[in-house]
């Protein structure tokens, strides 16, 4: 038998504990201080976290985590979260916990208003959003790859150097050239002392798109410039002192590859060759940072989806992804299905507004 708590710091080392046994000591989620800046030091507010206890002995059974995030939606200020952090010690499982922490914790964030609660699943716990919380899945969002250096990619991939020769002729076809052209352009690494300018181009672009997550200097911050365990590459490309263009990368392992990632990438309207040649910059330095392929998460109805795929970026085969990448939602306003928030076309979305990468 268990029963629902709400979070205590007495109970934040049985959770580290809890993940260990799940996910290995290595995980960003098994450490501590990753957790305490995760949950704590949000712009949009503490996490809301609630955990499933023995009724005889007070373990830890389980827990249920959601992410605050703002949104900005038809220019309308909204409180919403994003789901993650799901887990049950492996002998409670079977006994409901994840679906009634959950319910718990929605009952929550619709007393504090929140607009709704999004999420990525894997595919074990997706069946459990859609069947039991009433989640609505709006689409699929497509993973968007281009190699970097293919002979590298068959090494890390395969374990073979051998094999990796016959990649070699092709490198130079898929290497990323930073652009030359002059002109009025800068490409500027985001630093604390620029984030003024993250801010003015957040006004600039804020109304591109219904549905967004908000972009302003403080989150950037919070999500890139101080996020303990990563590192990130973010770049803003500035025409005649204007922001125009955001993007962000980060270099980790994926299938053993060693791949850039594009955690967030927005421009404003009227500069997509600025943001190609941003995107140029960023992928040319994660290359040389040792990068052999380039990922990214972008829905194809969005302008960014265009500059990628000009920059040679295809949509991944089905076959071939790691997993499927579902958005789905729970809404907790259910006036904001008038307002077209249900419908994916909506929405712009990447990497950056969850929290894997």
């Amino acid at each position: 038998m268990w029963k629902s708590v709400w979070f205590s710091y007495a109970k934040l080392h049985e959770i580290i504990a809890m993940t260990q046994r799940q996910y290995g000591p290595d995980n960003d989620i098994a450490n501590e201080d990753f957790l305490r800046y995760q949950y704590f030091k949000n712009p949009a507010g503490d996490a809301l976290i609630d955990l499933a206890v023995d009724v005889q002995d007070g373990a830890l059974a389980g827990q249920y985590v959601v992410w605050p995030m703002r949104f900005l939606i038809h220019g309308q200020l909204r409180q919403s979260s994003n789901s993650l952090n799901t887990l049950t010690g492996k002998k409670y499982r079977g006994q409901g916990i994840f679906t009634g922490l959950a319910e718990e914790t929605y009952r929550r964030e619709e007393e504090l208003g929140h607009a709704f609660c999004y999420g990525m699943p894997n595919p074990n716990s997706y069946p459990g959003f859609i069947k039991k919380l009433n989640f609505k899945e709006l689409g699929q969002i497509p993973l968007l790859l281009r190699p970097l250096r293919p002979s590298q990619m068959v090494e890390e991939f395969l374990h073979s150097k051998v094999l990796s020769v016959f990649g070699k002729p092709t490198d130079p076809f898929f290497r990323i050239k930073e652009s030359v052209k002059e002109g009025a352009l800068e490409i500027l690494p985001v630093t604390k002392e620029r984030l003024e300018l993250v801010d003015e181009f957040w006004n600039a672009v804020k109304g591109k798109y219904p549905v967004m997550n908000i972009r302003d200097s403080a989150f950037v911050r919070f999500r890139y410039l101080d996020m303990p365990r990563r590192t990130y590459f973010p770049y803003l490309a500035v025409e005649h002192g204007r922001p125009v263009c955001f993007a962000v990368g980060r270099i980790m392992e994926v299938a053993g590859m060693q791949c850039a990632m594009l955690a967030d990438f927005l421009f404003a309207d009227g500069y997509a060759e600025a943001a190609e040649r941003l995107l140029r910059k960023l992928l040319h330095e994660m290359q040389n940072q040792g990068a052999s392929l380039a990922g990214c998460l972008m829905f194809g109805h969005t302008q960014e989806s265009a500059v990628l795929k000009k920059l040679g970026f295809f949509r991944c085969p089905k076959r071939f992804e790691p997993q499927p990448f579902p958005l789905i939602l729970r809404l907790f306003d259910q006036s904001l299905e008038e307002k077209g928030v249900c419908d994916v076309k909506n929405w712009f979305f990447t990497m950056g507004d969850y929290d894997v990468i």
